[in-house]
This record gives structure tokens, C-alpha cells and sequence, in this order.
């Protein structure tokens, strides 16, 4: 009998040590599985997170203007809405453009017109419709800020300093300021010309001479 009852306890004890044993691995598996499937997880999440943030970053790099690098010109603009019969003159031998009220000066700035064999039209013209921020002229290599049509309705222009297509200007052709050096249009600096972009109002008369 107590044969039989020792037997019966040493099974018992082994069946109870390979339940403990199975439970033992089966935790060691699940916390493995766990930690696996956390890792990929965060592996999961910074791959996606990355290449949005970089996305960000080249979108804002792309909508910022660069900063001239020559120094500005007239910072004493004035309120053009005060003004009445209003008028715009450019001179191609001073290399000068003027804004009138009647016969009264309200401002007058360095520009660059046309080059001798791209010389800016001369003649009675008008502040046409068409304008805008930037352009970029892929035949000629060169874009511009602030630009408005005074001919052709976007073919002769007031606009920036030359810049490449990034929006940097150009420096050896922002050093031409003053001088005859563009492809016909009315260059001026980046500050004056946003002024005028901003401020010149359509129809006002344009009279290149």
C-alpha cells in the first residue's frame, strides 16, 4: 500500500514540475512576442513621422523669398491714395523713373531699362491689368518679384533685380542697377518694386522716353 501511495506522489510531483516548466516558457514566449511587435511598432512610426516632417521643411524653404544682398533703395514711399492724376515717367537716358501728381514729384528711384539691343519701347503706355510676385523666364534663364505690365499685357514689365529660379538674385546683374542691362522691361530694387506692385493702381499713364 504505501508502495502504491509513493508511486502516486512521485508522479504528482513530476506532472506538477511539467506544468510549472510549461508556463514558464509560455511567459518567456508571450513577453518576446510582445516586445517584438512594440519594436515594430516604433520602428513603424518614426518611418512614417520622418519623411512628412522633411516634406515640411523643403515645402517652407520653397515658399520663403531670399533676402537681397545688395543694399536696398528708397525707403520714404509715399501714399499714393492722396494723390490725384497720378502719372509715371522713366527715363532711358537717366536711367531714372519718376512718379507724378500733376506737376508735383512724389518719388523717384534707380532703374535699369533695356539693353541696347533690347532697348525698353519708347512711347505713351498704361499700368495694365496683368501683375504678380514672382515669374521665372525659362528662355532667358532669369525670373523676377513683383512684377506689373505696362505693354503687351505681361510681355514689358516693372519688376525685381534678376533672380535665378530658387528666388536668389543675381548678383552680377543686381550690380548692373543704373545701367541699360535688361531684355526690355523696367528693372528696380526688390523693396521698391514690391511698393510698386502693391501700390501703383491699373490704368495709371506710363510715358517711357
Amino acid at each position: 500500500m504505501r508502495k502504491r501511495l509513493s508511486k502516486a506522489m512521485m508522479g504528482l510531483i513530476a506532472l506538477l514540475a511539467m506544468v510549472g516548466i510549461l508556463a514558464l516558457a509560455w511567459g518567456q514566449w508571450s513577453s518576446s512576442t510582445a516586445s517584438t511587435v512594440s519594436t515594430k511598432q516604433k520602428t513603424s512610426q518614426t518611418v512614417t513621422h520622418k519623411p512628412a516632417s522633411q516634406k515640411a521643411n523643403k515645402n517652407q524653404q520653397t515658399k520663403s523669398e531670399p533676402d537681397p544682398k545688395l543694399p536696398k533703395q528708397n525707403t520714404d514711399y509715399p501714399d499714393l491714395t492722396q494723390y490725384d492724376d497720378l502719372a509715371i515717367k522713366v527715363s532711358t537716358k537717366q536711367q531714372k523713373m519718376t512718379i507724378l501728381s500733376g506737376d508735383k514729384l512724389l518719388f523717384q528711384t534707380t532703374v535699369s531699362t533695356g539693353a541696347p539691343e533690347s532697348p525698353t519701347p519708347l512711347g505713351q503706355f498704361v499700368i495694365e491689368p496683368e501683375r504678380g510676385d514672382f515669374f521665372f523666364n525659362n528662355a532667358s534663364g532669369e525670373g523676377a518679384y513683383y512684377w506689373v505690365s505696362f505693354k503687351g499685357h505681361g510681355i514689358y514689365l516693372f519688376h525685381s533685380l534678376p533672380t535665378d529660379q530658387q528666388g536668389n538674385e543675381i548678383p552680377e546683374e543686381a550690380a548692373l542697377l543704373g545701367k541699360k542691362a535688361s531684355h526690355g522691361c523696367v528693372r528696380m530694387s526688390r523693396q521698391d518694386a514690391k511698393w510698386f506692385y502693391e501700390t501703383i493702381p491699373e490704368g495709371i499713364s506710363v510715358t517711357i522716353e
